[in-house]
C-alpha cells in the first residue's frame, strides 16, 4: 500500500480562518450595540451575565465575590488584597437602562450613593453557590421583568 498524499488545496488556510473569525467578531459587536440600545429590556441579561459570572468565579475561585448597588448602576466588588477583610470596587459603574426595584429578604435594597468610605455588598456570592437572595423589577416603557434569586438556583427572570 502506497501512502497517502495529501492534496495542498484542502482544508482552509490561516488567511481564511482570520477572515471568518473578523466577519463573526463584526456581527458579534453590531448585535450587541443593537441590545444595549433597546433599553430597560436589556438590563435584565445583562444582570444575569453578571450574576452567572460572579457565582462562578466565587465557586472556581473558592472565594467571595460582591454586588453593590449604586445610584443608576452597580459595581462589581472582590475582597480586600493582602490581609484586608474589606472590599475593594473591580471595574466601573454598569448602569441601568431602565427603572430598577430591589428587595431583600428584609426588605428594599436601596442604593448607597459612594460616601468615601469602604464599599459594601449589597448582593454575596459564596464560595459555596449561595448567594444573597433578592428579587429585583425593571420597569419600562412596554414591559415590565422581574428577576429572582432564591439563594441557591441561578438568577430566573420574566417579563410581563
Amino acid at each position: 500500500m502506497g501512502r497517502l498524499n495529501a492534496r495542498p488545496d484542502c482544508g482552509f488556510s490561516l488567511l481564511e480562518m482570520v477572515v471568518v473569525v473578523a466577519i463573526i467578531a463584526t456581527l458579534s459587536v453590531g448585535a450587541s450595540l443593537s441590545i444595549g440600545q433597546r433599553g430597560g429590556t436589556a438590563d435584565a441579561p445583562r444582570l444575569t451575565a453578571t450574576y452567572g459570572a460572579l457565582r462562578d468565579a466565587a465557586i472556581l475561585g473558592q472565594e467571595v465575590r460582591g454586588l453593590r448597588l449604586v445610584p443608576g448602576g452597580w459595581q462589581v466588588l472582590l475582597p480586600g488584597e493582602g490581609g484586608d477583610t474589606g472590599w475593594r470596587v473591580s471595574g466601573g459603574t454598569q448602569p441601568f437602562r431602565s427603572e430598577a426595584r430591589f428587595e431583600g429578604a428584609r426588605g428594599p435594597i436601596l442604593a448607597a450613593a459612594p460616601d468615601g468610605g469602604p464599599p459594601r455588598p449589597d448582593i454575596v456570592f459564596l464560595p459555596d453557590g449561595e448567594v444573597t437572595p433578592f428579587e429585583v423589577v425593571f420597569v419600562t416603557d412596554d414591559a415590565v421583568t422581574a428577576c429572582r434569586s432564591q439563594g441557591l438556583a441561578g438568577l430566573e427572570c420574566a417579563t410581563r
